[in-house]
């Protein structure tokens, strides 16, 4: 095998190397070719750059060390054999580049729709820039509208990238939600007339900058919002998010106040809780409806839309009976590999955090629940799952925690006097007097749990 690469670089005589690849705009990108290039024994993705004396300022410069890092991940995870990525690199060699130049920057956009009408496979993203580049005159400047867009993509830079995903969203909740046949550029066109194009733009730019709370929910300046986000991040729950941004978008326009805008997010967090986390319901059922409703926010921002959420999200919420017999399959656990992975550890986690923080009414509390730990009542268990249901957990400050280990019933109960979380004393207060924690219990206080979070922790009103 050769040792040194033969497509990106270049001998000199003997020994010195040249890079063949070359960049205005990214100063260091033949230093970061040649070390991706060098061949290197036992080589990891941790040594397969000198980060140290990459240039971190320039964002083209981070986008090239990303792009090496994915595939040096991905070829590392697929391709067991020399074979496989030479056969990659002989369909990289055998592609065919066509530059095309003028000196008109509006001819380069007719070529690209010209281009794309020929069955060039383009993302939505693309057309639409090239669109919003196209008709951006006279009413913003070809620099402006890119520099407009630019500040987009950085926005979308903090959503792991998620543009395509993004517009969709934005689409379903301006006009209808995109479909394999029409897609969200052909929609926006159909939409927006030439003259209009600079105002898409500016509308684009306020959605992304919205849209970034939905990965980050504490740089939202509203503590309901970020709570109610941080929920809908915990379920991996985006289906929820045209309704969203269409709320904020007729909230920021001042139709509805901050008080109706936390009301009715509260609502769609306390459903979400009963239909997805407890009942897990596809969210397919509820799909349209909300999509509908979305559009319906952004023309009629009134309350009757907003009652009209509740009325119609009522007709897929669960009656207690059901609630509580989805209830009982929730669980978490260190040993039995049912319960055992970490969406399991996150939700009960969640679950008793919520319930301590409504027993504690006034928001002060006295542990963080990050750093809180799920302790097991009765010892934690591979094959009993009465073990792991929500009635056996207790939620608990690590340093008390740390020192349960598999001690007895009696023995955890003399350590829990210790915590000063509500949650804790009220176990202590019901169950304390017992002399032996068992299945009977835990079903009696799973029951517990799950009719105060159907009738007041997440109830909906």
């Amino acid at each position: 095998m050769e040792k040194r690469g033969q497509y990106l670089s270049g001998n000199i005589g003997l020994q010195s190397q040249f890079m063949r690849l070359r960049n205005k705009s990214i100063v260091n990108i033949s230093f970061i070719m040649s070390q991706a290039c060098e061949y290197r024994e036992n080589l990891s993705k941790n040594n397969l750059l000198d980060k140290s004396l990459i240039n971190k300022e320039s964002d083209g410069n981070k986008l090239v060390v990303q792009c090496l890092y994915f595939y040096y991940s991905y070829f590392s995870e697929n391709c067991r054999m020399l074979e496989e990525i030479v056969a990659i690199r002989e369909v990289i060699l055998d592609m065919k580049v066509i530059h095309i130049a003028s000196e008109d920057e509006l001819d380069c956009y007719d070529i690209f729709e010209i281009l794309n009408a020929r069955g060039v496979d383009l993302e939505d993203s693309e057309l639409l820039k090239n669109f919003i580049f196209k008709y951006a005159q006279p009413q913003y400047s070809i620099d402006r509208a890119k520099e407009i867009w630019t500040k987009i993509e950085k926005n979308m830079g903090q959503c792991n990238g998620n543009m395509e995903q993004f517009l969709s969203h934005f689409v379903t909740y301006r006009y209808y939600k995109p479909t394999k046949d029409e897609g969200v550029f052909r929609i926006i066109k159909a939409n927006t007339s030439k003259n209009e194009v600079n105002i898409l733009l500016d509308e684009l730019l306020k959605a992304s900058k919205r849209y970034i709370i939905f990965y980050h929910p504490e740089r939202s300046d509203n503590a309901v919002i970020e709570k109610c986000l941080k929920f809908f991040a915990l379920v991996n729950h985006r289906q929820f998010r045209p309704l969203f941004m269409s709320l904020m978008d007729v909230y920021e326009r001042g139709y509805f106040t901050e008080r109706q805008l936390n009301n009715i997010c509260i609502y769609l967090k306390n459903f979400s809780f009963a239909y997805t986390l407890v009942m897990k319901n596809s969210s397919n059922n509820i799909d349209t409806k909300i999509h509908e409703l979305s559009r319906e926010i952004y023309l009629e921002h009134s309350d009757r839309i907003l009652n009209k959420i509740k009325l119609e999200l009522n007709k897929f919420y669960p009656e207690y009976a059901e609630f509580e017999a989805a209830f009982f399959n929730i669980g978490f656990s260190n040993k039995n590999k049912k319960y055992s992975n970490s969406n399991n550890r996150k939700r009960m986690r969640y679950i008793h955090g919520e319930i301590e923080e409504y027993e504690q009414a006034t928001n002060e509390l006295t542990c963080n629940f990050k750093e809180c730990n799920l302790e097991h009542i009765m010892n934690d268990s591979d094959n009993n799952a009465f073990t792991s249901r929500v009635g056996n957990i207790l939620l608990l400050s690590e340093h008390i925690n740390n020192n349960m280990g598999n001690a007895s019933f009696n023995e955890k109960k003399i350590r829990l006097k210790r915590s000063n979380l509500l949650t804790v004393k009220k176990f202590l207060e019901h169950y304390g007097n017992l002399d032996e924690w068992n299945e009977e219990k835990i079903d009696k206080r799973t029951k517990a749990i799950a009719k105060l979070a159907y009738n007041s922790v997440w109830k909906i009103d």
